[in-house]
């Protein structure tokens, strides 16, 4: 290009400003990028104090190593622990176990949730027991009415929490060990209507890891999860990490809570009253087993 030499100067200004403005854009840091990193996700606030407990009660020795915990009726818990393949049914008033269903022969019982009508139990391979209870009758292994059912999750997975979603009609189950060793926790829905099963909403580590707040120490296993009553947000007990981590039912995670250690020694059941009331059940680790109630704000 050819141009007149009284305009050649302002021209080399001029291609000069230029380029010296594109170089300082092209230093500056990406601070967009920088807000990314540098920030949390946020960490919504739970409705109870789970450092104050409004009442404590100590379970008998049978539920020393209490693992599942469902609401039953007014006043009422069905409880399994991990060797025997007993339902209880505590009574807050009394404190005591006024009654026991026998549902099978031992091993690992990881949850039990009471669904219209009926008392469903999971075991850690994915098998389901599950029957109508008559209150002040034992039935005992081998009964008609006691009803068995296979999951056929994919690969080997470590079922650790069971519980339900009224609005899908369906059971949860929360796997602890994933068979493909990927670290994030998939929770997955059996439909009681149709008999089958799908995929639902994951518990992600990374996720966990960046929410603002007291951060997990090591890999959040769950060991419950329950439906609250009026929100509808999961919450997923930890024994392992001492965490509870609320989500939706979509997958997104809304808080993640540390638990004291010497107020929950090791915190396997969880489950709530219609009035929103929150129950978990720690077991004794070497001594009693002990239930623990939290009210509503």
């Amino acid at each position: 290009m050819f141009l007149p030499v009284s305009l050649r100067p302002i021209f080399r200004c001029f291609a000069l400003f230029t380029l010296a403005s594109v170089l300082f854009v092209a230093c500056q840091p990406n601070k967009k990028k920088e807000q990314t990193d540098e920030s949390s996700l946020p960490n919504a606030p739970i409705p109870y104090d789970l450092a104050n407990p409004t009442e404590r009660f100590s379970l008998p020795k049978d539920l020393r190593e209490v693992s599942g915990l469902s609401y039953y009726k007014p006043g009422r818990l069905a409880m399994v622990q991990d060797e025997l393949a007993v339902v209880f049914i505590y009574d807050l008033a009394t404190k005591t176990v006024v009654d026991e269903h026998v549902f099978g022969r031992k091993g690992d019982y990881e949850g039990v949730e009471f669904v219209n009508g009926e008392l469903y139990m999971l075991r850690s391979d994915g098998e389901l027991f599950h029957f109508e209870p008559t209150d002040g009758i034992k039935i005992l292994n081998g009964g008609a009415e006691i009803h068995r059912t296979k999951i056929e999750l994919p690969g080997k997975n470590d079922v650790e929490g069971l519980g339900y979603d009224p609005k899908l009609n369906a059971l949860l189950l929360a796997t602890k060990d994933p068979a493909t060793g990927n670290p994030d926790k998939p929770i997955y829905f059996y439909d009681l209507k149709r008999s089958v099963l799908w995929r639902g909403p994951v518990l992600t580590q990374a996720v966990l890891a960046d929410m603002a707040g007291n951060k997990p120490t090591e890999e959040v296993k769950p060991s419950g999860l329950a439906v609250h009553p009026k929100t509808g947000d999961y919450y997923v007990l930890s024994a392992n990490a001492h965490r509870l981590v609320v989500m939706n039912r979509n997958g997104k995670t809304l808080s993640s809570v540390a638990l004291d250690p010497k107020l929950l020694r090791q915190p396997e059941g969880i489950c709530f009253a219609p009035d929103g009331t929150l129950f978990i059940a720690s077991e004794g680790d070497g001594k009693k087993g002990y239930l623990l109630q939290f009210a509503e704000k």
